[in-house]
């Protein structure tokens, strides 16, 4: 048995409780790379569950995705329509483990990611860990004080929202609080916000942890920047997200 930098002690051999949800949609070889990244890991997680919303990928890129399927080292779940909250609850009810960890597609984690997501359920109660993020113009900078709070932060603390590309759950709390709202499509804006108003309602908490760290790669062209870039786009599908959320 050895101890990780988040303090978990785990096995070397056995994985972790966790299941990782990967949505995914109109990625090619970073989708690749982030799944390698992602086996890898050790302790590895119990289960990766890749939720395929592309309609024909490139023929490696499928090539891989079968082959890793076939030999079960993911469940790779195919939908027939790209909506990222309906792909999340589709991971989420296919879950076999009790905490499910949702990953973008674009990510390269660090090596305790999962080891600290795990440890904080354990820690904290109220089941939604918010892992950290760092950006790429976020890459080498000094975080020692980084106040006002952000995702790219190396202190714990309780926070009002998370991002939807680092963060775990518990599957029955998810569930029972109707999980994540479907009429946010396309690029599903705010539906972080969305849940996690609800989540705070229901007398829980959202528990930062930064020792569950990952790099994010924004990557120019698929996932919800299929829909261009909220701060720069002509197109409405971010707007629609702003006012549905608003609304709610």
């Amino acid at each position: 048995y050895g101890a990780s930098r988040s303090g978990l002690r785990v096995s070397m051999i056995d994985s972790l409780p966790i299941s990782v949800v990967v949505p995914t949609y109109q990625r090619e070889q970073v989708l690749l790379e982030t799944i390698e990244h992602l086996l890898a890991l050790r302790p590895a997680a119990a289960e990766i569950l890749v939720v395929d919303q592309t309609e024909t990928h490139q023929l490696p890129t499928e090539q891989h995705l079968a082959r890793w399927a076939a030999s079960s080292r993911i469940r790779w779940l195919r939908l027939d329509a790209a909506c990222i909250t309906a792909a999340m609850n589709e991971g989420l009810r296919r879950a076999n483990q009790e905490i499910v960890l949702f990953l973008d597609d674009d990510i390269r984690p660090e090596p305790d990611l999962l080891a600290a997501h795990v440890s904080a359920h354990r820690d904290h109660g109220d089941g939604l860990v918010a892992g950290r993020v760092i950006q790429p113009w976020q890459e080498g900078l000094d975080e020692a004080d980084d106040r006002p709070f952000h995702f790219a932060s190396t202190h714990p603390a309780q926070i009002r929202e998370f991002m939807g590309g680092n963060f775990s759950i518990r599957k029955g709390l998810a569930i029972g609080l109707g999980g994540f709202d479907e009429n946010f499509v396309r690029v599903a804006y705010r539906f972080e916000a969305e849940f996690a108003d609800r989540w705070i309602r229901s007398g829980r908490r959202i528990h930062f942890e930064p020792a569950a760290c990952l790099h994010h790669l924004k990557v120019a062209h698929g996932g919800t920047r299929s829909y261009g870039d909220h701060l720069s786009t002509w197109r409405p599908d971010h707007a629609v997200g702003a006012y549905y959320y608003a609304l709610r």
